[in-house]
């Protein structure tokens, strides 16, 4: 009788941690609805591209953003002791030299001609193959000057667009951004929008990633 009933403890445990299981993973998938093949969003530092599966649209696994890394510091190897020999004198062993880590640099992505952004100006440029970005931008030019902000709020990977009166705000749930430093003015985003450095020579428009 206590085998038996221990048995059924373990079995009613087991069912109760694959329902957690299946909620946690459940969590972790954006909550923007996918519309098509192959839309993409950026949701808790991962990208999601939906797929068709069984007829219906889903969302496919989650593929990890690349994320930049301390580059760590080379240690240098302890020299080696010489060892006297009964019939030479010890010569002592030069220590050898650290092969420093290269550091990975960001690289600098054209997105537009000056032209195309005038003052007033607020354009999203979605990543993919056709601007080589990792993640979707969005470019505003106004009177204080030009500016490169995260286009995806962090709430579900939707892109923002131009509010009126400095804001960006999100069609899907109405969080609400400054359009000066991409700073979080309303939920249910908890974080707001990443700024990157944008520079403009010769006519052109690029942004360091």
């Amino acid at each position: 009788m206590f085998l038996r009933r221990r048995d059924l403890m373990a079995g009613a445990l087991g069912a109760v941690l694959s329902l957690i299981s299946g909620g946690a993973s459940a969590a972790d998938m954006p909550k923007l609805k996918c519309t098509r093949v192959g839309q993409t969003v950026i949701y808790r530092n991962q990208k999601f591209t939906c797929v068709k599966k069984s007829g219906k649209l889903v969302w496919g696994k989650g593929v990890p953003l690349p994320v930049k890394s301390a580059t760590p510091k080379p240690t240098p190897s302890p020299s080696a002791s010489a060892t006297p020999s009964p019939s030479a004198s010890a010569t002592p062993t030069q220590s050898s030299t650290p092969t420093p880590t290269p550091t990975p640099t960001k690289a600098q992505i054209k997105l537009a001609n000056s032209s195309e952004i005038p003052t007033g100006t607020v354009k999203v440029f979605q990543a993919g193959r056709t601007t080589g970005l990792l993640v979707s931008i969005v470019l505003i030019r106004d009177n204080a000057g030009l500016r490169a902000l995260q286009a995806e709020c962090p709430h579900a990977g939707s892109l923002v667009k131009d509010n009126g009166g400095s804001e960006l705000i999100c069609p899907s749930h109405n969080s609400l951004f400054s359009a000066k430093d991409g700073a979080l003015l309303r939920g249910p985003s908890s974080d707001g929008l990443a700024s990157y450095v944008v520079s403009e020579t010769g006519g052109e428009i690029s942004v360091t990633i």
